[in-house]
């Protein structure tokens, strides 16, 4: 026989719809708790005691200053109005945080310094304080980082311009790093630039100062003779390979002896200064010397270029001198 179902009469919805909200089986959560958390039943006693005069409404969910019981449904209903109430004052302090005053902000605490950047900094600082460069785990003994870090962060201080990695691995400052730094004091090629113009107009030549990059030399100052009939003229940028000329063997000459320097670089690095003959020009002759000793200063050179011979030899002295005045000024007063 089949089984007949009722359909409850339009009154009967209509009373259930209408009851109140009920509250849970307190009993059988609490103990269901209390012996998932093996909760002691002394306490578990007291946790009862709280919670049945939290739910009759004569205890802090009750309207305060009346022991009257409030009911669930009403609290549960005040419970989800002052949730809605905080986070509506959250979002209006968000939006309005912008016009605070001046006393307004005074009062906040202040930010703590941003770990990353920080730890950049001193990555950076490393570098600058020591031109020859730096390896990653060198830095990472200087600064007390870990290689990790150091990695990552040189890698990104390099990707913008601030670093330059040479071709052994070494972290080098960028010109990012040059250009920040003349921002407060005059550059390198701001101080030597009336010196270089005095070499091109008293010997009739060009002279130069370079910078290294890691697969070139690059010129960042040039000065010409102002009154000579003709003469090499090197525009500020221009590029020579690193392999052949003087000024890659004189920056070589200024970095710490190692063991697979050229005779070229221990002898220009015993001299203080190296000469070449159509290494990068047919014709051309140079001289080049070095701004660093060891390694204590910027890995840079000053350059003179002529087609004349005589006019390098004679200008040799003044070379080495300008480039002693240029370390003078990267080390400023001691």
């Amino acid at each position: 026989m089949a089984k007949q179902t009722s359909t409850p009469a339009a009154s009967e919805v209509s009373i259930k719809a209408s009851a109140p909200v009920r509250p849970p089986d307190r009993f059988a959560c609490q103990t269901v708790v209390a012996w998932v958390m093996d909760i002691p039943p002394c306490t578990m006693r007291t946790i009862r005691a709280y919670s049945a005069q939290h739910w009759r409404g004569t205890a802090p969910a009750s309207t305060p200053g009346s022991n009257k019981p409030v009911p669930y449904a009403e609290r549960v209903s005040a419970t989800g109005k002052a949730v809605g109430g905080v986070r509506a004052e959250a979002a209006n302090d968000a939006e309005g945080g912008a016009g605070d005053g001046p006393e307004e902000k005074a009062k906040r605490p202040s930010q703590p310094p941003s770990q990353t950047l920080v730890r950049g900094l001193a990555v950076l600082r490393a570098v600058a304080h020591q031109p020859r460069g730096l390896t990653v785990a060198e830095i990472a003994a200087r600064t007390g980082l870990h290689r990790t870090v150091v990695h990552r962060l040189a890698g990104t201080l390099a990707a913008e311009g601030f670093l330059a990695k040479s071709a052994d691995g070494a972290y080098v400052p960028g010109g990012e790093l040059h250009t920040l730094a003349g921002t407060s004091r005059p550059t390198l090629a701001e101080f030597i630039q009336p010196l270089l113009q005095q070499l091109a107009d008293r010997y009739g030549g060009t002279a130069i100062l370079f910078f290294p990059e890691p697969d070139c030399v690059v010129a960042v100052a040039t000065a010409v003779p102002q009154d000579a009939d003709y003469h090499l003229a090197y525009r500020k940028g221009s590029r020579q390979p690193l392999d052949r000329g003087a000024a890659p063997c004189a920056i070589r000459a200024g970095r710490a002896p190692a063991d697979d320097d050229s005779d070229a670089v221990r002898e220009a690095r015993r001299r203080g200064w190296v000469a070449s003959h159509g290494a990068v020009e047919p014709g051309a002759h140079a001289v080049a010397a070095p701004l660093a000793r060891d390694g204590d200063v910027l890995d840079a050179c000053v350059m003179f270029v002529s087609h004349r011979q005589d006019r390098v030899d004679e200008a040799t002295p003044e070379v080495v001198s300008a480039a002693r005045a240029a370390r003078a000024f990267l080390l400023g007063p001691r």
